[in-house]
């Protein structure tokens, strides 16, 4: 037996307005049963979904998240340095600007990242070199027996 498209369409409209109705005659005698016994949220779902349903809130989206510019041009344009670069800054680099004329804070913030730098590189010049123990010269005897060139070890800080 071969039915036709529109039939199953006909079939389950039939059927969806069914489960509606049936859905329908559900909620009505709950709802009457529970007017007729008087009956609360916390006795039907207990003390926690009570709470849950008084203190629904819809949900709200995150305020995005704002950077602070580090570049800027005296337009009041500004680009905090992330993602693809403005066209206000694309076309004043064109022209033949230098991108640290659009600094925020000018010399000071390029100072500031040369001190990070510099600090950064004398973090690790500080560093202690390990200690040689036994066992590292054993494997310094054995590779140059081998005939490997042992690696260089990095100079001592005159700091440390």
């Amino acid at each position: 037996m071969v039915k036709s498209l529109s039939s199953i369409l006909n079939q389950i409209e039939r059927l969806q307005k069914e489960a509606a109705s049936i859905q329908s005659e559900v909620i009505d005698r709950i709802q009457k049963e529970i007017t007729k016994y008087s009956l609360t949220p916390e006795q039907l779902f207990g003390q926690a979904t009570a709470r849950r349903a008084a203190v629904v809130k819809p949900k709200q989206k995150a305020a995005p998240l704002v950077r602070a510019a580090k570049f800027a041009d005296g337009a009041g344009n500004t680009w905090g340095g992330m993602g693809k670069r403005p066209e206000w800054l694309r076309q004043a680099l064109e022209a033949g600007k230098a991108l640290e004329e659009f600094l925020v804070g000018g010399a000071g913030a390029k100072a500031s990242s040369a001190t990070k730098v510099a600090k950064r590189s004398a973090k690790r010049k500080s560093r202690t070199a390990p200690a040689v123990t036994a066992s590292s010269k054993k494997r310094a005897v054995a590779k140059k027996a081998s005939g490997r060139k042992p690696r260089a070890k990095p100079a001592a800080s005159a700091a440390a």
